[in-house]
């Protein structure tokens, strides 16, 4: 590990980049101003960052107590992060979208002395529940006139406290510089709660240790260079964000584009040209649509030339999926005649892309095939909150429908239950205040995961489902839900599959429509409808949904297959608890709340 702490890393990158007057100084961030993009320099982000650090200091933040930033991707996200961790506390993340229960149960299980918030309607949603919370000192507000109409002792707005802070550098940088250099390397830096599928939940103590040499790890994986442009739009909350995205960041000296509305994400993409984007599936599948969608505007010969192309790229993908040899005059005729007609894909991502990856969820069969295709191989990952980086595919080996080979300095076993089992460099420290649920997933140094999987004969692992999740059939017979949904959600059509089948004899399925893609569909082949809900119900959709399961169920045992489904007109919701922000499925809630919907399909 070649830095002890957070705080050494971010101030030699802040000294290294304000001191360069070459392209590669350029400003670290980057906002929506207008119509316009602004940038943040290394050295204003240097000045805000010990400014925070010593407000939090001068107000009193104690020694390992944590701070909570409840706000979308903006700038003061990584000031507020990294100023905490520098000041001795521990930065903690709330989802935007949680109630105000669900951020009220993390700020005071967390034992948090100040909670930072972007606008007037997250802190009018903290305050609701001020009362339970004793602990808190103040509530900081990004929005002034949200700060200022509070008319609270405890309420300040975000400047004000970067102007207390900057008055009380001198008085406390003694302090600022025992508690942020003398940080040690297993000392927590930051919490992270799990997304509560199956309860209350918990937070993961992420070290210092952890932090850097996951990032380390991924830099031997999947190198991101300070030449590097990037967005930054998923949740920092978010394991996944907050590593790869902020601290790999900040490691490498990339810049980051801070997306202010979702909806127009295809049109920054098109401004910014980044160079490395990591997504959703849900992105790249909305991508593919649309490609697919355009290419049946072209003339028969254009749209022929294209898919000619597209023919040699899954040829060579197919034969190096299989470990075998590509013929000279196949690889030379794709690069010199295929690739050229396939560039434009790249386009849709601004044409400047070198590296895509993906998480969270599988990526369809489908999608993950076009793209390696067309020259971009979306690579897909693996991780858990209590151990990011478990396995990747790389960019010169991967392999679909799988998570890539272990990452550097990460083993991967599977237990005889099948269940995957982790050590590492980069494990964290245990859940907050919780050693018996901590006790639960450690065994002798190892992670047990709770997913299951396989690792193929070079290596590859696979995930096929969560141990908790097995459904026992009434024939006895155990079937992990996850791998046939996966395999439904491999359509891009598909959004969201629950496989239900308790105490059943068989299985069935309730099947959500992705919106755009249902969409994309109809448009390119000429089916009229005024909604999702009625798409749901048209002949054509269902008979395709058919031949979806049918193909899924092919691939599976019979006890495994999908005897009947059910397409829902409209998809599965966080506001109605059916999934969570990470819109992952609960499935109790979804059960629950469509009991009678699966007992009809049983009728």
């Amino acid at each position: 590990m070649n830095f002890p702490n957070i705080y050494t890393l971010f101030r030699e990158r802040v000294e290294q980049f304000s001191s360069r007057d070459d392209e590669r100084a350029r400003d670290v961030f980057y906002f929506r101003r207008g119509e316009a993009w602004e940038g943040v320099s290394w050295e204003r982000f240097g000045e805000e960052t010990h400014d925070f650090a010593s407000a939090l200091l001068a107000r009193g933040l104690t020694r390992g107590a944590a701070v909570c930033i409840l706000m979308g991707n903006v700038t003061a996200w990584p000031v507020a992060d990294i100023a905490t961790v520098s000041a001795g506390g521990v930065g903690v993340g709330l989802y935007p979208t949680n109630s105000a229960e669900q951020c009220r149960y993390i700020i005071e299980h967390a034992d948090a002395e100040f909670v930072l918030v972007d606008t007037a309607a997250q802190l009018e949603k903290i305050l609701s529940v001020r009362a339970e919370l004793p602990r808190v000192k103040a509530f900081i507000v990004l929005d002034a006139e949200a700060a200022r109409e509070a008319c609270a002792d405890v309420v300040v707005g975000y400047q004000d406290f970067l102007r207390e802070g900057r008055a009380a550098r001198s008085r406390f940088a003694p302090l600022l510089r025992e508690r942020a250099e003398g940080a040690l390397p297993d000392d927590t830096a930051i919490m992270v709660y799990t997304s509560g599928t199956t309860g209350k939940p918990k937070g993961a103590c992420l070290s210092h240790r952890y932090i850097i040499n996951s990032v380390e790890s991924l830099r031997a994986t999947i190198p991101i260079y300070d030449t590097d442009t990037s967005f930054s739009y998923l949740p920092y909350c978010h394991v996944a964000e907050r590593i790869s995205g902020l601290y790999n960041r900040l490691y490498a000296g990339a810049s980051a584009y801070f997306v202010d509305d979702l909806t127009k994400l295809s049109r920054y993409m098109l401004e910014v040209r980044p160079t490395v984007f990591a997504s959703l599936p849900r992105f790249f599948e909305k991508i593919h649509a649309r490609v697919v969608a355009d290419l049946e505007q072209l003339t028969v010969e254009k749209r022929s030339h294209f898919h000619d192309a597209l023919d040699k790229g899954r040829e060579i993908i197919r034969l190096r999926q299989d470990g075998r040899k590509i013929p000279d005059e196949l690889q030379s005729d794709y690069e010199q005649n295929a690739l050229p007609a396939l560039s434009h894909v790249k386009d849709y991502f601004g044409g400047r892309i070198r590296l895509a990856t993906s998480g969270g969820a599988p990526l369809p069969a489908e999608v993950a095939e076009f793209f390696a295709a067309a020259g971009l191989p979306i690579l897909q990952a693996y991780g858990l909150t209590e151990n990011i980086c478990v396995a990747f595919n790389r960019p010169d080996n991967y392999r679909f429908g799988t998570v890539g080979p272990p990452m550097p300095g990460c083993e991967v076993e599977i237990a005889d239950d099948g269940e995957i089992r982790v050590r590492s460099e980069m494990m964290f420290s245990g859940y907050y205040k919780e050693p018996e649920r901590t006790a639960e997933v450690m065994r002798e140094g190892w992670l047990l995961t709770g997913d299951l999987g396989e690792i193929d004969e070079s290596g590859f692992l696979k995930i096929t489902g969560r141990k908790k999740e097995l459904i026992v059939l009434s024939t006895g017979k155990k079937v992990a839900p996850a791998l046939i949904e996966n395999m439904l959600k491999e359509h891009h059509l598909i959004s969201h599959a629950l496989v239900y089948g308790e105490g059943r004899s068989y299985l069935v399925a309730l099947l959500t429509l992705n919106a755009a893609e249902a969409d994309e569909y109809a448009r390119a082949h000429g089916i009229e409808h005024p909604s999702v809900a009625d798409l749901a119900r048209d002949e054509r959709i269902v008979q395709l949904v058919s031949e979806i399961v049918e193909r899924a169920n092919r691939r599976v045992s019979s006890s495994e297959s999908v005897k009947k489904f059910l397409i829902l007109g409209h998809d599965f919701q966080a506001e109605r608890d059916e999934l969570t922000p990470t819109m992952k499925l609960k499935r109790e809630v979804v059960t629950k709340n469509y009991w009678a919907q699966l007992q009809s399909l049983y009728g």
